[in-house]
């Protein structure tokens, strides 16, 4: 493409395997384009800017204020290519993002490190891209503000540590009284390929006498000192606190449908175990429909669990590979951070799986939800869970 701004093009991305965005090609952008379609050169540009998928969605920016939704016409609100995203002839992973320290003084510096690994066949280019959000200032934060990235090159198979030094001009922002200062906070520090794809650290700066700007916890919800959410031995989708309830894309304007209901026997000899049936259908950005566990007094309100260490469930089902979802306050799918997932199976008998807050990058005191979902793949799907617990 030759153009100057972001264009209308989603017919043309749900038609073609990529896209060649040459902007204002200069002399040699012929020859250029020619190199990457033949592929004699591997392409390694990221995005400066954000596709929307509709006029609905402008202006559109990756670094907007915090909001509860800013889709149009009950669209999605993820755009249609993020800012810093970049297709490449061969794969890249990233793996063991880690802080050090993860918690320093006012005026103090941390290093982010994170693994990038080329997975493909072929030489690239990727650009590891570093950004912060601080959670509670004085004055709101864009949900993330690009800090720092660096382009490296690697063969195949070949492994490189990129690190990130985090100085307090990065942690700076402007207050009432239109000062640069770095005020005590928690801040998550999000590095991966492009702004839509990144996973979180969390870095807490203190003052000098320790206050770390961090509302107090709430107390832990009634009902939670027992490790057990849910048996279903009573008949009921109920739980000793929080609620259950169906979920699904239908929230976002899709069409998928999930329903819960209580059937007989359940794992182990119990009396019942939560049985989750509906169907994936097409028509939304995002696909995915099944149950949600909402440990707050209300549907999405955050709980503080952090004297939990993890949640553990007995799953059978139709075999198929699903989706368990955790969603923080902070990680909420509402403000441009993805929750964290992972996935179990539901084959024919039943099977444990125990996962601890960690693989979600939480210590538990702001849980709003957990799903256990059926994700993109459109069709019909059933489940059950018993024993549910976080432990």
């Amino acid at each position: 493409m030759l153009n100057g701004r972001p264009l209308s093009i989603n017919y043309i991305a749900e038609k073609v395997p990529a896209i060649l965005e040459g902007w204002y090609l200069g002399e040699e952008g012929g020859a250029g384009a020619a190199d990457v379609i033949f592929g004699d050169v591997n392409p390694g540009g990221k995005l400066p800017i954000t596709f929307p998928r509709s006029v609905g969605d402008l202006p559109d920016f990756y670094n907007h204020k915090p909001s509860a939704n800013r889709s149009y016409a009950f669209s999605t609100r993820q755009p249609l290519f993020a800012f810093g995203s970049g297709l490449s002839y061969t794969t890249f992973r990233f793996d063991n993002l880690r802080v050090e320290p993860a918690q320093i003084l006012i005026g103090g510096t941390a290093k982010v490190s994170v693994d990038v690994t080329n997975a493909g066949a072929r030489e690239g280019d990727e650009v590891p891209q570093l950004y912060v959000h601080q959670r509670v200032a004085s004055v709101t934060q864009p949900v993330m503000q690009l800090k720092s990235f660096e382009r490296i090159s690697l063969k195949p198979g070949e492994k490189k540590t990129v690190e990130f030094t985090v100085t307090p001009e990065m942690l700076s922002i402007l207050n009432v009284d239109m000062h640069r200062v770095v005020e005590p906070g928690v801040f998550d520090l999000m590095v991966g390929p492009g702004s839509d794809k990144t996973t979180t650290v969390k870095l807490t700066v203190t003052g000098a006498h320790g206050e770390a700007g961090k509302p107090p916890s709430a107390a832990a919800p009634m009902g939670s000192e027992s490790r057990v959410v849910s048996n279903f031995d009573d008949g009921k989708v109920a739980a000793n606190y929080g609620s259950w309830i169906g979920a699904g894309d239908m929230m976002q304007g899709g069409k998928s449908t999930a329903a819960l209901a209580v059937v007989e026997p359940g794992a182990a000899g119990s009396k019942g175990a939560m049985q989750v049936t509906g169907e994936v259908v097409p028509g939304g950005p995002f696909l995915f429909a099944g149950a949600l566990f909402s440990p707050g007094a209300a549907p999405m309100q955050p709980a503080n669990l952090a004297s939990k260490k993890g949640i553990s469930f007995l799953a059978k089902g139709d075999g198929q590979t699903y989706t368990l979802l955790v969603l923080t306050e902070v990680r909420n799918g509402q403000s441009g951070d993805i929750p964290a997932m992972t996935s179990f199976v539901a084959g024919p008998e039943w099977k444990q799986y125990s996962f601890p807050f960690s693989t979600f990058d939480t210590d538990g005191s702001d849980l709003s939800g957990i799903g256990f979902i059926r994700t993109q793949e459109p069709g019909k799907f059933q489940f059950q869970l018993d024993k549910v617990e976080i432990k």
